[in-house]
């Protein structure tokens, strides 16, 4: 699914996949033992296993971690 014209995500319950194109590019794992979920960063890719890893936390929203993905929404 095209998100924006540099954003394209798939997903599922237990995994999630994001590319986007840009200038920058990552190349790591990321886990979040509170969610759980693990993350592999490779160029412009990030492949997301574990539940519900779509949804990244909104404290997370603006953390160095170049996750993407959607944010949750908060309860107003």
């Amino acid at each position: 699914m095209r998100m924006h014209k540099k954003v394209w995500l798939w997903w599922g319950r237990w995994w999630a996949v994001q590319i986007q194109r840009g200038q920058y590019v990552s190349l790591g794992i990321h886990v979040d033992c509170g969610k759980p979920y693990l993350d592999l960063h490779f160029g412009w890719c990030i492949a997301s296993i574990g539940n519900n890893p779509v949804m990244t936390y909104l404290r997370d929203k603006h953390r160095g971690s170049s996750r993407g993905m959607f944010t949750e929404t908060p309860i107003l």
